[in-house]
């Protein structure tokens, strides 16, 4: 009911239900705020005959690998990205795919070349959403610039973004990726401001009903123990995107046709491995940082990025500028574990 990030997941979990015609059943714990909270809840699931949790936050991923290394027997995963232990498997969603298609379209769209992008967390993979938007951008409008707020600031804790962002010429903004559902908004995707009701272009989905069907199914298949037979010693993450339909981008009918074919080319040649958003040479904020026009990121570099593009006026903070709810997340999953010294 407060949380976008929650609903999603909690539309997945509903999803099974149809996906697999009872065969499955589930269970939702929530409310959950702190580690200690999570070790209770993730024990009372395994008394509950739970056979495989999942824990769906960053926040959960230390309560997660107590609980597992006591309960080998339970399958165990947490929704976080860099996470190395071989008690439990972590997934995520390879969401920079759906943002740099978002970004090619606020390049298209912007009349002012000055594109928001507002972010929560400064966290794995939020780096690399951010950059995938800016060099979706770039491809067809070198002349625009990004200009990155983050939510999660002290500073910002009551500030409208929004109206911060519009008042110095950004009329496209990409906000957070679903609506609260008790807080109605049109605030979210990417949307066009005016001064009056938003206008939404497209907003990125999360389908963590088909990630759940996917995985459950491996078990029932039996691929789950095969996996950990490959290499018992190593932590095995799930990292899927387009060509696994578990991203994906939905776009409004305010977007005109011949945009709308390019961003579908475009996905196609994501979804086929025929592109990739960081394919080629990179310019960062602080220099170069590929030259070859013919080299790629690894996985592990783009979950890895803690550099901003140069097309994006901001920066990346440290977690003592966040809030204090922010600073839990950012201990767990963030890019900057120390802060720098003076």
């Amino acid at each position: 009911e407060t949380s976008s990030w929650t609903y999603a997941h909690e539309l997945g979990r509903l999803y099974l239900k149809d996906a697999f015609h009872g065969r499955v059943r589930t269970k939702a714990y929530d409310n959950i705020s702190d580690t200690e909270d999570a070790v209770a809840a993730i024990e009372q699931a395994i008394a509950d005959g739970n056979e495989m949790i999942f824990t769906t936050s960053p926040e959960f991923l230390s309560a997660s690998l107590r609980v597992a290394v006591n309960h080998p027997e339970i399958k165990i995963l947490n929704c976080s990205l860099n996470a190395s232990h071989k008690y439990i498997r972590t997934y995520y969603g390879r969401m920079y795919e759906a943002k740099f298609l978002i970004g090619v379209l606020a390049g298209v769209m912007t009349d002012t070349n000055k594109i928001g992008y507002i972010a929560d967390y400064p966290i794995f993979g939020m780096t690399a959403n951010i950059n995938a938007f800016a060099l979706g951008v770039k491809m067809v409008n070198p002349k625009a610039k990004i200009y990155l707020e983050w939510s999660t600031l002290k500073e910002n804790e009551h500030i409208d973004l929004t109206a911060k962002l519009y008042s110095l010429g950004a009329t496209y903004i990409s906000h957070q990726d679903m609506i609260i559902p008790r807080k109605i908004s049109r605030q979210f995707g990417l949307f066009r401001v005016n001064g009056e009701t938003p206008v939404n272009l497209a907003f990125p989905a999360w389908n963590w009903g088909k990630y759940y069907e996917r995985i459950i199914r491996n078990v029932q298949n039996g691929i789950w123990n095969t996996e950990e037979k490959s290499d018992a010693n190593k932590a095995l993450h799930y990292w899927w995107g387009m060509s696994a339909d578990v991203i994906d981008v939905i776009w409004s009918s305010a977007v005109p046709d011949e945009t709308r074919h390019l961003l579908d080319t475009l996905r196609n040649a994501i979804r086929n491995y025929d592109f990739n958003p960081f394919d080629g040479i990179l310019h960062a904020q602080q220099g170069l940082i590929s030259k070859d026009a013919n080299h790629t990121l690894t996985p592990r570099e783009i979950i890895s990025i803690d550099w901003l593009l140069d097309n994006i006026i901001g920066r990346i903070p440290t977690a003592n500028e966040l809030r204090e709810d922010a600073q839990n997340v950012v201990r767990q999953e963030g890019i900057r574990k120390e802060e720098p010294t003076t």
